[in-house]
């Protein structure tokens, strides 16, 4: 695998055998500005820009910025056409099983799906990386 971006927030590498992009998000993010947040959803964009990967494993599991609603459409108005016209085919968001029932997890993709673009990408949460993983490569 090889690292295309890492910063005390989080780390992108790109498999290029399964055409899949791996995100990490660490506990620092609880120490994250807006403007850090800005900056990590950029470089993310410019990490899929150079990689084109057809396939996302977000790890969330250490994620700790609290994305406020204008944030989270600013966030769906940056990733979502720029990763469909990518070719992005799957997201497989994993997140703590006690946040996949939770309405913040849902309200963040839920400003994706309703942007109703041509060739949205499935987007689905796991508690287990097995699974996850299992789900990208179906």
């Amino acid at each position: 695998m090889e690292v295309v971006y890492q910063s005390k927030y989080s780390k992108h590498e790109y498999d290029s055998k399964s055409g899949t992009m791996f995100t990490d998000w660490f506990a620092e993010t609880v120490n994250m500005s807006n403007a850090d947040f800005k900056k990590e959803m950029q470089e993310w964009l410019a990490a899929f820009r150079m990689k084109s990967p057809k396939y996302l494993f977000d790890n969330c599991i250490g994620f700790k910025y609290p994305i406020v609603p204008k944030e989270q459409i600013w966030m769906a108005q940056l990733l979502n056409a720029e990763w469909i016209a990518l070719g992005l085919k799957k997201y497989a968001h994993m997140v703590p099983a006690e946040l996949i029932t939770e309405l913040s997890v849902e309200q963040l993709f839920e400003e994706f799906f309703s942007m109703k673009l041509e060739n949205q990408f499935q987007i689905v949460n796991f508690a287990s990386k097995e699974e996850a993983l299992n789900w990208l490569r179906e």
